[in-house]
């Protein structure tokens, strides 16, 4: 008995597509998403605080107290720079190749999607 309520349950659950209420977000008609990669070097410094600078793109630093602090902060000026920058119709400085990394620096790579 619970076994044909269980099957009876699993039956009436199902949804049925309804092709009228489609998302229409295949082929052709899907978002182009602008996505750019934000390459950051970081360092730890000795009072503890972490600082880092974007190296594909010229004036972006910053400075925090951990680095996903820091990452933050890099990660929302690049967008918001890039975003002005196109917004503008200018093309992007971009500095390539980028930067040249320090001894005591770490290369993080983030794509950033606007």
């Amino acid at each position: 008995m619970a076994e044909q309520k269980c099957e009876k349950a699993n039956r009436t659950m199902k949804p049925t597509p309804d092709p009228s209420k489609s998302l229409d977000i295949t082929g052709d008609s899907a978002p182009v998403v602008p996505a750019y990669t934000c390459k950051v070097y970081i360092r730890k410094n000795e009072n503890g605080t972490v600082t880092g600078r974007v190296a594909n793109l010229a004036g972006l630093e910053a400075s925090g107290a951990g680095e996903r602090d820091v990452l933050l902060k890099l990660t929302r000026e690049f967008k918001s720079r890039i975003s002005q920058i196109l917004t503008d119709g200018q093309d992007i400085p971009w500095i390539d190749p980028p930067q040249s990394r320090q001894e005591n620096e770490q290369m993080r790579s983030i794509p950033v999607h606007l």
